[in-house]
């Protein structure tokens, strides 16, 4: 699952978890009218979320503008500072998903933490559902993580093996040089041992392989076929 698809999933829990929680505050202090309070925070010119005949479309955006908005009237007297940081952080998050930003781990991690903790807050089944999510997500990443530290220590491992090897047939080559003409072909042996020492910073200085054929993308799971992974990269926006 893309780090796209998680926030939408959350976006989802908090649209469920949050409105009967939100409904219940609103009508404890508006009564019959909390729709009508909750509606200006959808006047002319603020959102696009305001529908015809005074609806509003309770999904994830509406559910958190009101309660931001609202926070001084209703919220806070059952949440706390804590909470009201969590909508206003959920909030940018939710724009930035609305205009198809791409994810990283941190930010996907912090959206899934955030939500489960306002959802908790409110009272909310959903809260188990996102922590599950959550602890998938840091799963997959420690699994990544620990195959690229497995990757990089095998890596340096066969350049010091390969080292090794150099290092021993060079001094078996000069030692053979030495023992068959003596002295007399200290030259020969003093290029040997730039040749091979030539060889040992080269095998030093290479850069990492690159994957190349079928092989696990590490972020995402799926199987790719180049070193780049085409579902994890971000698309490229037509011009």
């Amino acid at each position: 699952m893309r780090n796209r698809e998680r926030i939408s999933k959350t976006l989802d829990a908090l649209q469920e978890g949050l409105f009967p929680f939100l409904e219940r505050e609103m009508k404890t202090v508006y009564r019959d009218r909390w729709h009508d309070a909750a509606a200006e925070s959808f006047r002319k010119g603020r959102s696009a979320t305001q529908p015809a005949a005074g609806a509003v479309r309770w999904d994830a955006h509406s559910i958190l503008t009101v309660m931001w908005d609202q926070w001084n009237n209703v919220f806070r007297n059952s949440l706390g500072q804590l909470e009201r940081n969590f909508i206003s952080e959920l909030r940018e998050f939710r724009n930035r998903w609305a205009h198809q930003a791409e994810f990283d781990f941190a930010d996907t991690y912090r959206v899934l933490d955030s939500a489960q903790r306002l959802l908790a807050a409110a009272g909310s089944e959903h809260a188990a559902s996102v922590a599950r999510d959550k602890a998938e997500l840091l799963r997959r990443e420690y699994d990544r993580e620990a195959r690229a530290a497995y990757r990089r220590a095998r890596q340096k491992r066969q350049i010091w093996q390969d080292v090794a090897i150099y290092m021993l047939c060079c001094s078996a080559t000069v030692f053979a040089i030495l023992q068959s003409f003596g002295w007399r072909a200290w030259f020969m042996a003093l290029f040997v041992s730039a040749v091979f020492t030539y060889l040992v910073f080269q095998r030093l200085a290479a850069p990492a392989p690159v994957f190349s054929g079928a092989h696990e993308c590490e972020g995402c799971g799926k199987i790719i076929y180049s070193e780049l992974c085409p579902y994890c990269q971000p698309r490229s926006e037509p011009a």
